[in-house]
């Protein structure tokens, strides 16, 4: 009798855990485990992230931190939820680049931002702070350098920009609006 019920007992436990694994598949599967059609199917997801991007002599020159991130297996593409981008060059003004959302394509090489992006960059011995809003943001962490073809309204120091595409090289602290660039520069004081 104490064998049937020990059998009956290991049968039931087996159960159980085939049970629960196939009920967890199914979860995962739920929650964007499937093929988005755009980019492969989802192999892992990972809340409140920090990922370092290196230079070659090894020190971090950028941090990337987002709420949520998922990672496809067929295009090695990653998604970011609330991302912010932080550029650690002690050389460079600080630039932060946040987003709704993100797309990260060749392990970190262009991040695409997009939804309420803000970019802001510190004010430096030269150049006043600036701040930068605009729909979407592709970014190069490795160059420090941005760039958008959407309107973008621009705060540097006291002036204020619109246009119509940017290209912002944080090294080289340069600027370039495209088209359908308005602003107001407020007058020098006068020594």
């Amino acid at each position: 009798m104490g064998e049937r019920f020990a059998s009956w007992f290991a049968v039931l436990m087996l159960m159980a855990v085939l049970g629960a694994s196939y009920w967890y598949a199914q979860t995962l599967n739920g929650a964007g485990g499937g093929d988005s059609g755009r980019i492969g199917a989802v192999d892992f997801f990972a809340e409140q992230v920090a990922l370092t991007g290196f230079d070659a002599q090894g020190r971090g020159h950028y941090r990337l931190f987002a709420d949520r991130m998922t990672h496809y297996a067929r295009s090695d593409d990653v998604d970011l939820a609330r991302p912010r981008l932080l550029s650690m060059r002690t050389d460079e003004p600080l630039v932060q680049a946040t987003a709704q959302s993100a797309l990260v394509h060749n392990n970190g090489e262009s991040v695409l931002m997009s939804g309420d992006v803000v970019l802001t960059r510190a004010a430096d011995a030269e150049h006043p702070a600036m701040r930068l809003d605009t729909d979407q943001l592709l970014a190069l962490p490795d160059d420090d350098r941005f760039s958008t073809a959407a309107p973008v309204h621009l705060h540097a120091g006291s002036a204020v920009l619109d246009a119509v595409g940017m290209d912002f090289d944080n090294v080289a602290r340069r600027v370039e609006l495209r088209t359908q660039v308005s602003g107001v520069f407020p007058p020098r004081s006068r020594p």
